[in-house]
């Protein structure tokens, strides 16, 4: 008997102390919300705003203050092979009533937001990409997210490309006589990684290859050729005084050691690879990798032809009436090589001059027996060829053909006083 009445005390007891404390919390939380408008907890965020502490009413204001501070100083570009649109802040609406609606007190919420499509359509068809090309929505979705942290983006669409355009194949290629001293790298592919520079120099250390300056040369002038229909950079490249044999006109690059180097650089966020193979006596030189969003074209002006000047000496080491041909002669010439970008529609986009190759003339040198003092005429004009008759040639400094003047009255002189 004592033991149930004992029970039932115990029992009591319990249902009070549960009571008291439930009103005390119930009192608790009903100050709180009297005096405080249901603030949120510690820890509370709406996307990367933390709203702690803070009334629903204060809240919203905070975000909204933030969301227009963001719209004024924000810039969300996108990049496509160098090219770029921005896409205005005012094409993004922000949810922030429905944000608020799901937001958790103490735990952290997303800043709902939207980005409208025609703008967007209009941005990407801007720089010359389209739908069936770029996966659009997956472009609409990163935009959102970044937009939804507050913080400005730049998105390169190479990133976005549709899955089933990712094939890799053949994009350019360039055909060379195969040097003896090039078998070495006949069965060879180079990978260029993303946001990567290319050195030749660089290229046969590593080989561990010590080759001369036309073997380099050859190879560097292959790679040009087949990087030229892309949108890779050119960061170093030289050309020679005179077109090597082997080397298309407007597409040299001359390579020595220690002095000239050819190098470029792949903007773009996928790798590329380089492959190189000897067939038939030849050497030839393929890019390979995904295709470009745009399709390039590389063409070159007619070429211009600058006439060698004749340039006549005289020795005493040939007869009054006799005559060598020193040097022949060379045309010099001007190559002006363009680069066309076409978007996928086939529409021109862009044409930019690429590069202006000029080789100066060599000139013809022809070398003369000296005239008797008998067969002189004084003030007698000399025949036309043997002139240094002036002709069009936009050289902007002197060759080493140029220099045999010195060369030969030199050698004329020391003659003479052999047989004074």
């Amino acid at each position: 008997m004592r033991q149930n009445v004992s029970f039932k005390l115990f029992f009591t007891l319990i249902i009070t102390v549960s009571y008291l404390l439930a009103s005390t919390k119930v009192a608790t939380w009903a100050y709180e919300s009297f005096a405080g408008g249901d603030k949120f907890a510690e820890g509370t965020m709406i996307g990367p705003i933390d709203v702690s502490n803070r009334s629903a009413d204060e809240a919203y204001k905070q975000v909204n203050e933030k969301v227009n501070e963001w719209k004024q100083s924000a810039t969300m570009t996108l990049v496509l092979e160098g090219k770029e649109a921005t896409l205005p802040t005012n094409a993004f609406t922000f949810h922030i009533k429905e944000s608020m609606k799901q937001a958790v007190s103490g735990k952290h919420t997303p800043l709902l937001v939207s980005v409208d499509g025609q703008a967007l359509q209009d941005a990407i068809s801007s720089i010359g990409a389209s739908s069936d090309w770029i996966d659009v929505e997956k472009v609409k979705n990163q935009l959102e997210h970044e937009a939804a942290s507050l913080t400005s983006a730049q998105l390169s669409l190479q990133q976005y490309v549709r899955e089933d355009m990712q094939q890799e194949t053949v994009l350019s290629q360039a055909t060379i006589p195969l040097h003896e001293e090039l078998r070495a790298i006949s069965q060879t592919a180079m990978t260029i990684e993303p946001k990567q520079i290319f050195s030749v120099l660089d290229f046969f250390k590593k080989q561990g290859l010590s080759i001369s300056k036309e073997a380099m040369t050859l190879f560097a002038s292959a790679l040009y050729e087949a990087i030229i229909p892309t949108n890779f950079e050119i960061v170093e490249r030289h050309t020679s005084a005179v077109l090597q044999n082997g080397v298309k006109a407007g597409f040299e690059a001359a390579v020595e050691q220690n002095k000239k180097d050819f190098i470029f650089f792949n903007p773009n966020d996928q790798s590329y690879t380089i492959e190189v193979r000897a067939e038939d006596g030849q050497m030839k030189v393929a890019l390979v990798g995904i295709p470009f969003i745009y399709q390039y074209a590389v063409k070159t002006d007619p070429i211009e032809y600058y006439d060698p000047k004749t340039i006549v000496q005289y020795s005493a080491l040939l007869k009054p009436n006799e005559k060598r041909i020193k040097e022949e002669g060379k045309k010099g010439m001007l190559i002006r090589l363009h680069k066309e970008a076409y978007d996928r529609n086939h529409t021109l986009v862009e044409t930019v001059l690429v590069s202006e190759d000029f080789y100066p003339p060599i000139h013809r040198v022809e070398v003369r027996g000296l005239r008797s003092e008998t067969s002189e005429t004084p003030n007698e004009s000399p025949a036309p060829n043997e002139s240094s008759t002036p002709n069009e040639t936009p050289s902007t400094e002197p060759t080493e053909q140029e220099d045999i003047w010195g060369n030969e009255n030199e050698q004329i002189k020391g003659n003479e006083d052999e047989t004074s």
